[in-house]
């Protein structure tokens, strides 16, 4: 079992393929196109910002 602390640490990195990026940001824009027309349940909002901040944690390990 990997402790908290490891997982949360900004140095860890983790490899993602072109494609899991990709698949998360349709699904991040299509949360995106339901909260446009007002269909998002409160479930829906939740993956959607778990989305939103799997692709930025993603964003900044690459920067590092």
């Amino acid at each position: 079992m990997v402790s908290p602390l490891n997982v949360a640490s900004p140095g860890l990195r983790f490899r993602v393929s072109p494609e899991s990026i990709e698949a998360l940001e349709r699904l991040r824009d299509s949360y995106i196109g339901l909260r446009a027309r007002e269909a998002l349940m409160e479930v829906d909002q939740a993956v959607l910002v778990v989305v939103q901040s799997t692709l930025q944690q993603m964003k900044n390990s690459h920067l590092l």
